[in-house]
């Protein structure tokens, strides 16, 4: 018998166009092979269009689509206005391949049913917010007589929410009030179409999931997770968390207008943004052998999602409903205008600054176009970020994480140390200052030691997360190429100090053979110029009162650090950040801030 031949391996595509949905912005990019290597040719973005008149995503992505066509000057739509694959012969027109991400749908609707009010529902409460999941009920099972009215019933029979969850008990607790909240969703939903029945989760007591599942899982996509509170102590929040989304990518993502065409597009499936943004932030933590790992911050108009790589663990969280753009409002309820208020480096009063907030969240799409808006913008940027990295904080992080972390409450503890913070978004995106970002990044996340800080400057990461699963090479060449614009190194020791004092003196010596001394003040930021790709080796010598992430007060250290736009920047402002409470004295301190990062000249050697 003649030996059987494996088919041969599928040619590596020329040409690959990505779409990334979000829910303000449409992103395309396309992607080919130029002289042997990948790189990013062409990238452009649209609103996306979702709502009346145009109720379908896929026209916001074939507008985009349209302006990649006016640059590369090729077609890449049929005449039907479908994505034209496979490309023509001697690449006329087309594409090898399309993938697509998307975050367009909106959050997934919960109702917990608990035994209490408080230990299980508390911990189901806090990992729907970060899961991307709004809570819009809560049944305690401990006062049923009163929950379980007549409205309740009514509610739940005539609005289904997307999920039910079950939680409750710790482990071997009581089994028969789960039971009965089981007896009354299945009579409730009986009734009720399939296809309009909400997906049970139960993430209770595990002697109680025998019983559940055989009054629940004739009548309902029924799963059972880790129970959230298996004792009084203990809190395991990660399975629940990883459910509710593969819950959203498959059942949220799915109804988003035009999906189903979106889908036969694509080469591969649908993924959601937070999972292919993930896959990036992984691969640039292995690529990078970065021990303390990266953290990833993307602030959309609509979400807020976080993504931490450490080690082989990646840990996310993404605020529902809170952005820039159609999340400004909720981002207010939030936050406070007063919290918001506290970062401007200008005066404003609190009817511009709402007069702002309120067309931020009508007009979603609108890009800033005076400094006002900007640094308005940046202040929801700052607080966006701080909720969700305070949920995802409270999720998976304790003191014993890192040995930078201080003593008191979890929000006055610093940030884990990481090699690497990523950062993405229509404020990161649409800024020109680079020092505006970064100032940002620095109150937002007030990270400590030595940090790099880089951002998606062509908003690519989601498609390049995407890319990956059909075209690995593609993807590992256009990040190393075209993925990032590197803003500078960043310094940040913990510790306080008197206004004046010096926090620490830093001895840096560049690869050109020009060296430089800086003595940095307590409660200063200064910055010194590097160019993008040029390496110095810098020395640190911090005063008593600062700790520069080796975990003892004034012990020095040395590092090889790479420039980028900003170069080196010295944040001496100590950990945890303390604003003045006057509001006179905060504008002039964020304004003498952000004027020593955006002046060239701000440290230059004389």
């Amino acid at each position: 018998m003649a030996d059987v031949q494996p088919p041969p391996a599928p040619a590596a595509p020329d040409a690959i166009l990505a779409a990334d949905v979000g829910s303000t912005r449409t992103h395309v990019c396309l992607i080919e092979r130029v002289e042997g290597a990948y790189r990013l040719v062409a990238r452009a973005e649209s609103p996306t269009t979702w709502g009346e008149p145009e109720n379908d995503v896929t026209i916001g992505v074939c507008r985009a689509v349209q302006d990649v066509e006016a640059i590369v000057q090729r077609p890449l739509l049929d005449g039907d206005g479908d994505i034209l694959t496979p490309m023509e012969p001697g690449g006329v027109a087309g594409v090898n391949t399309f993938v697509a991400t998307s975050s367009a749908a909106p959050p997934l609707r919960c109702v917990i049913v608990g035994l209490t009010d408080d230990l299980s529902v508390e911990s189901a409460a806090r990992t729907c917010a970060a899961a991307n999941t709004v809570v819009t009920r809560t049944i305690s099972l401990g006062d049923t007589m009163r929950r379980w009215d007549d409205a309740t019933l009514q509610s739940l029979h005539q609005s289904p929410p997307d999920v039910i969850l079950i939680v409750g008990g710790v482990d071997t607790g009581p089994v028969a009030p789960l039971e009965s909240a089981a007896l009354v969703l299945a009579t409730i939903y009986e009734t009720v179409e399939p296809e309009r029945r909400p997906v049970v989760v139960f993430a209770g007591n595990q002697e109680a999931r025998r019983a559940l599942m055989d009054l629940l899982a004739p009548l309902f996509d029924y799963r059972v997770v880790d129970n959230v509170r298996p004792n009084v102590d203990v809190e395991t929040p990660g399975e629940l968390h990883r459910e509710l989304a593969e819950i959203y990518e498959r059942i949220a993502l799915p109804r988003v207008p035009g999906y189903a065409r979106l889908q036969r597009w694509a080469a591969g499936p649908v993924l959601s943004t937070f999972e292919a943004l993930g896959n990036t932030l992984r691969y640039i933590a292995q690529r990078d052998r970065l021990e303390r790992g990266v953290l990833g911050i993307d602030v959309g108009g609509g979400t807020t999602h976080v993504g931490a790589v450490r080690g082989s663990i990646y840990q996310w969280a993404a605020a529902a409903g809170i952005g820039t753009g159609q999340g400004a409002d909720a981002l207010l309820r939030l936050a406070g205008r007063d919290r918001l208020l506290r970062w401007l480096p200008i005066p404003l009063s609190t009817t511009e600054a709402a007069s702002f907030l309120q067309n931020a969240h009508l007009r979603p799409h609108s890009i800033p176009q005076t400094m006002e808006d900007l640094v308005l913008g940046h202040a929801m940027l700052r607080e966006a970020a701080s909720i969700s990295l305070e949920q995802m904080r409270l999720l998976y992080w304790s003191p014993e994480d890192d040995e930078s972390w201080g003593a008191g409450h979890a929000s006055a503890r610093p940030m884990p140390s990481f090699d690497l913070i990523a950062a993405r978004g229509g404020f990161v995106a649409h800024t020109p200052q680079d020092g505006l970002i970064t100032m940002a990044l620095l109150d937002a996340v007030q990270p400590v030691g030595l940090v790099r800080i880089v951002t998606d400057w062509a908003t690519i990461w989601p498609q390049v997360g995407a890319v990956a699963a059909v075209a690995p090479l593609a993807a590992a060449q256009v990040l190393a190429r075209d993925g990032f614009h590197t803003l500078g190194t960043v310094i940040a020791p913990t510790g306080t100090g008197r206004p004046g004092e010096i926090a620490l003196r830093l001895s840096i010596a560049r690869e050109d053979g020009k060296p430089l001394t800086l003595d940095v003040p307590a409660g200063s930021v200064r910055r010194v110029p590097l160019a993008a790709g040029q390496r110095a080796r810098i020395r640190v010598y911090p005063s008593r009162a600062y700790d520069i992430g080796l975990g003892r007060r004034g012990v020095g250290g040395q590092a090889e650090v790479v420039g980028g736009s900003l170069g080196i920047v010295i944040d001496a402002r100590g950990r945890p950040l303390q604003l003045p409470e006057d509001a006179e004295e905060c504008r002039t301190r964020n304004q003498l801030w952000l004027r020593n990062l955006i002046d060239d000249d701000a440290d230059a050697p004389a």
